[in-house]
């Protein structure tokens, strides 16, 4: 009885396995014959060069027929009426642009309960919409409603989700910003800060789109698209690096590089040459995890030999070969360094020079030969937190340029190795205020705070200790 239930539990994984490779076959890359434009947010209607990139790649302004997916979106109908607007302006017909009704939240100005489209995922109608489109464009919004609309609550495809692949694979442009940028990898980042994640890890409860501002990672199961790798939004302006690295090693056995794509910036991907290239205002930044090692001992994040590159507009990297080709109009940095500037260069936030972690390793590290690390620390109000340490390899090199007959510094860096060590730190401020009040004399406000005449007067610089006013601002030493 035993061998046969074991040979029945073998013949079963067999099937499974069978059937997750027929799967995978059917939808891997070799099949893919459309292509990607992944955007990271904050998509201005006037950024021409990513507008015009994903109506050529869906046929050109005669032959494009988009579909909008509004699913992530609080304000469905809101979100679509203005993608057809903004398409408008670029030369398409609103006709050539299609609501595809999908949605889990009803918008309340509207006449329509949005939140009965959920209904609608596995419509034969749904399909066909679907079916005319050359391209298919994902609002933003908050990207698990995307994932509960367009997956079955077996985990399985909808109807219209298989349809959308269909026209994958035959070769339109699936497009999408923010929460419509996280849905294409197979892995999708749903929530989580840097610093959450780098002291933290991952979550398991996911409560709303707030979370995803603070606190460990949350992963869910992406729609798969991109094939390459994690992928990550809002980079440069939500500071998500520390977030990409937690997720990205943790699944590099699987997926060796991670992308992180800016604000207002796509990253196209072309599966017919395995190469992404950027276009817009921002950039991607490529998080390479073959040489990390991590030390598991620590709570917080301790690891290696992560190596991270930086692409603008024009710039393109083969993930094959992992080669990068750089704008040919930026000028190569290395041996000609512009900067000279000594070290220690430690970036503590808000009030230090190029604060973004772009510009850090663009200006103070790589255009820099007076130097060849910089650091930079991150922690919790317990003083929980991570250094970390940027470094020059001798596969760094930087490219630098103005654009667009402009005078914004445009920096490409590629292989700087990031270490990150965890760190506790204890703050302790120089001193507090009190403001005098009727009745107050030094010697009783020295007693109160545990402290002395004789410091409170050199502390305060006071002349005469005797004539302190009401209002008075006095400093109290720390002890």
């Amino acid at each position: 009885m035993k061998k046969k239930l074991l040979s029945i539990l073998m013949i079963v994984c067999l099937l499974l396995t069978v059937a997750t490779s027929v799967f995978a076959e059917d939808n891997n890359v070799s099949s893919i014959k459309g292509t990607l434009l992944i955007v990271g947010g904050a998509l201005e209607a006037t950024n021409a060069e990513v507008y015009n990139k994903f109506i050529e790649l869906a046929g050109g302004k005669e032959k494009a027929v988009i579909g909008v997916i509004p699913a992530a979106s609080s304000s469905p109908s809101k979100y679509y009426k203005q993608f057809v607007d903004e398409l408008k302006t670029y030369g398409l017909d609103e006709n050539q642009v299609l609501l595809i009704p999908i949605a889990v939240k009803d918008e309340k100005k509207t006449e329509v309960d949005e939140s009965s489209w959920i209904e609608n995922v596995d419509k034969q109608e749904t399909v066909d919409i679907i079916k005319k489109c050359t391209g298919i464009w994902f609002v933003g919004g908050d990207q698990t409603r995307i994932t509960k609309a367009l997956f079955k609550a077996d985990g399985s495809n909808t109807s219209s989700l298989d349809a959308v692949w269909d026209i994958y694979k035959a070769g339109a442009v699936i497009g999408g910003t923010s929460a419509g940028a996280a849905i294409m990898s197979e892995i999708m980042l749903g929530g989580g800060s840097s610093l959450g994640a780098l002291n933290n890890g991952f979550t398991t409860e996911y409560v709303d789109s707030d979370q995803q501002e603070y606190g460990p990672a949350y992963i869910e199961k992406g729609l798969g698209f991109f094939q390459y790798g994690v992928v990550d939004q809002h980079f440069d302006r939500k500071a998500r690096l520390g977030r990409l690295i937690v997720v990205g090693y943790a699944e590099k056995n699987k997926y060796p590089v991670a992308y992180g794509v800016d604000e207002n910036t796509a990253m196209i991907v072309y599966n017919d040459t395995k190469k992404i290239e950027v276009a817009g205002k921002g950039g991607v930044t490529i998080v390479d995890f073959s040489k990390a090692e991590k030390d598991d001992r620590y709570e917080q994040t301790a690891m290696n030999n992560i190596m991270i590159s930086y692409l603008e507009t024009g710039d393109k990297y083969d993930m094959t070969s992992k080669k990068y080709e750089i704008n040919p109009a930026k000028l190569d940095t290395k041996g000609y360094e512009y900067y000279e500037v000594p070290g220690p260069i430690i970036n503590t936030g808000v009030l230090s020079p190029n604060g973004l972690w772009k510009k850090f390793i663009g200006f103070d590290l790589v255009d820099n030969y007076g130097i060849e690390e910089v650091k930079s620390y991150t922690f919790d109000a317990a003083g929980k937190g991570v250094e970390l340490v940027f470094r020059k390899t001798e596969e760094s090199n930087g490219w630098w340029a103005y654009l667009n007959g402009g005078t914004y510094d445009y920096y490409s860096v590629v292989n700087v190795a990031l270490d990150i060590h965890p760190i506790k730190v204890e703050v302790n401020r120089v001193a507090l205020e009190y403001t005098v009040q009727k009745g107050d004399m030094l010697w009783k406000i020295a007693e109160h705070f545990n402290t002395n005449v004789e410091k409170l007067v050199k502390l305060n610089k006071l002349a005469n200790p005797n004539t302190i006013k009401i209002g008075q601002k006095l400093l109290l030493p720390q002890e």
